[in-house]
């Protein structure tokens, strides 16, 4: 599918005066360097430089260029591959590249041309026609965004223009009867806001990432300060997503403590329970209050154990068309606009997260084809190889968000550009190791050591798992591919599987190795040595650790190690909450 502009992110300077904005990527420009102080002195030209070559998409999507200048010389033959990142991105797709080389050859001109370069710059170039080609394709790109933003604008009043007709005589009549009530405005304006939610639900791939924002939704929509999600599990329902902003606050990271996860049968004798099995929504006003002829009962011992009263509660089925409820979703203590506790939730609300509930339920059912897809493909590696179990997988994926979060936060990169890059990290970590589906049970399974005709077998599981993802990939393939098939690439260059160079087979060194890969590399290892595997006793903490640090910049991206010990303590919390069993 065509990328469109990212004209949201543009500023109406660049749109309508005419501002340019480049990114130079590729580890020659610096600076101080000759060429790019000379486009950097041009005026109207604003000039931001991406040292990492496999980061610059993140880069783009940041900085919104209307022209990315892409140096060959730095990245190889490698840079039709980082072209093909940005071609295959919705956020800069459409923005034009320009790529500097020190030769074009007649493969890479026919390379780049299919993956939509705009044009090409042989090294040594004159400072003016590269600056005059620069102005030429960054005054198209945004020509192109002033000629969509006239047409959408156009379509919209065309709309607007239709709706008012349509609408005239009945407001008319409305206005005749009373003056337009608040609420209804106000009601319009929140079912609106419902319908966005909904779309943006349905770009979440991730059920861990969908579930956590159906809930942080949920309670921004009903100002509540706390929430739950139950899921269904045959006869029970697991406590599986939990939110609560007084208690939150209360903690030193400012976000809610993990509680482990329980069931509870689905009976008339809990809230959740009498909720799923009838199917009806449950309203209540005060949860120790509850009549004693009432067939369900609240459990307070959760309260006691947090330190916090549950008032009031209304808790509604996550229902699918066919009716089949999926979990039961619970929001707690509705907030007033000062702050103060409310003694009920309004009667609009109510009908607001029926309706919420619906389109939560949608985006649910699709993640869940996708997580079961995962999990398939899980269980064939899990069947080879006994250490690629749920747990690991979840682990490693989770780890790899923590990270990922600090090292996107330094960036500036925020809103739906972060949601939507942590979401594709999340899924291709759970997929790393899924080329060991095409490896011996025997060798990945054996005790002792591998003999180096074995390790080299062994290897191949991540060439086996790249192929799978590689034919037509989608923008979530294209991350799982990277993953599987780089995650045991290094820092120094000493990991494999490598890449053929003038023949000799080398391994990818620095930012060579994509950085989703570099931080499930770190995450698996983490992991992995610190748990128990068949050929090893599981390393103690203070062990994992020293390795970790005495591998930056060898085995690992030095700021990543930076990132991982300063995210130390989130991470040790899911590991000591996911714990191995024996």
């Amino acid at each position: 599918m065509a990328s469109k502009p990212s004209e949201a992110r543009l500023s109406l300077e660049q749109a309508d005066g005419f501002g340019h904005e480049l990114l130079l990527v590729g580890g020659s420009f610096s600076p101080t360097n000759p060429l790019s102080l000379s486009i950097t002195g041009a005026g109207g030209i604003r000039v931001t430089i991406c040292h990492r070559v496999h980061d610059a998409v993140d880069e783009a999507i940041r900085v919104c260029p209307t022209v990315i200048l892409l140096d060959m010389r730095d990245v190889g033959v490698d840079g039709i591959e980082v072209l093909g990142s940005f071609k295959r991105s919705p956020e800069v797709g459409a923005v034009p590249i320009i790529m500097l080389t020190s030769s074009l050859t007649e493969s890479i001109r026919d390379a780049s041309f299919a993956q939509g370069v705009a044009d090409f710059v042989v090294h040594p170039v004159s400072t003016t026609e590269l600056i005059a080609r620069i102005r030429t394709h960054s005054t198209g790109y945004l020509g192109l965004l002033r000629r969509n933003r006239f047409a959408t604008a156009y379509e919209s009043l065309q709309s607007e223009l239709r709706s008012a007709n349509r609408a005239l005589e009945e407001s008319r009549r409305i206005l005749a009867e009373r003056d337009e009530n608040p609420v209804d405005q106000q009601w319009r304006m929140r079912v609106s806001g419902l319908m966005q939610i909904g779309i943006e639900l349905n770009q979440i791939h991730d059920f861990h990432l969908l579930m956590e924002r159906i809930l942080s939704e949920a309670r921004h929509l009903l100002h509540s300060q706390a929430g739950t999600i139950f899921l269904r599990e045959g006869d029970a329902l697991r406590f599986a997503f939990f939110q609560n902003e007084p208690i939150a606050n209360r903690t030193l990271t400012g976000e809610t403590p993990h509680v482990s996860s329980f069931r509870v049968p689905i009976t008339d004798r809990s809230l959740a329970g009498w909720v799923c099995l009838t199917g009806q929504a449950l309203h209540i006003p005060d949860c120790y209050r509850i009549p004693v002829e009432s067939p369900y009962r609240f459990d307070s011992s959760f309260d006691q154990l947090l330190g916090y009263r549950t008032q009031t509660l209304i808790a509604m089925p996550l229902k699918n068309q066919s009716g089949k409820i999926l979990g039961v979703i619970e929001l707690i203590n509705p907030m007033s606009r000062d702050g103060s506790l409310l003694a009920g939730f309004p009667e609009q609300d109510i009908q607001l997260l029926e309706h919420f509930a619906s389109v939560a339920t949608v985006a649910i059912e699709r993640a869940n084809l996708v997580e079961n897809t995962i999990l398939r493909m899980i269980r064939m590696a899990e069947i080879r190889d006994p250490a690629e179990t749920r747990r690991h997988i979840e682990c490693v994926a989770a780890y790899s968000s923590v990270i990922f979060e600090e090292w996107a936060r330094r960036r500036g990169l925020e809103g739906s550009a972060f949601e939507r890059q942590r979401d594709r990290l999340r899924t291709a970590a759970k997929l790393h190791d899924v080329g060991k589906i095409g490896i011996s049970e025997t060798l990945l399974n054996k005790p002792g050591r591998l003999d180096p005709a074995e390790f080299e077998e062994v290897k191949r599981h991540t060439r086996i798992g790249g192929e799978y993802f590689s034919h037509d990939p989608s923008d979530f393939d294209e991350a799982a591919r990277e993953v599987a098939l780089l995650h045991h690439e290094k820092w120094d260059g000493s990991g494999y599987p490598g890449v053929l160079e003038d023949g000799v087979l080398r391994g990818r060194r620095g930012e060579e190795i994509p950085l989703f890969a570099r931080i499930v590399g770190l995450a698996d290892v983490f992991d992995a040595l610190s748990t128990h595997r068949c050929y090893k006793p599981a390393w103690s903490e203070e062990q994992v650790l020293q390795l970790i640090q005495s591998e930056s910049g060898r085995h690992f991206d030095p700021e990543l190690v930076e990132i991982f010990f300063m995210k130390l303590d989130s991470i040790r919390r899911f590991r000591d909450a996911n714990p191995q069993l024996d």
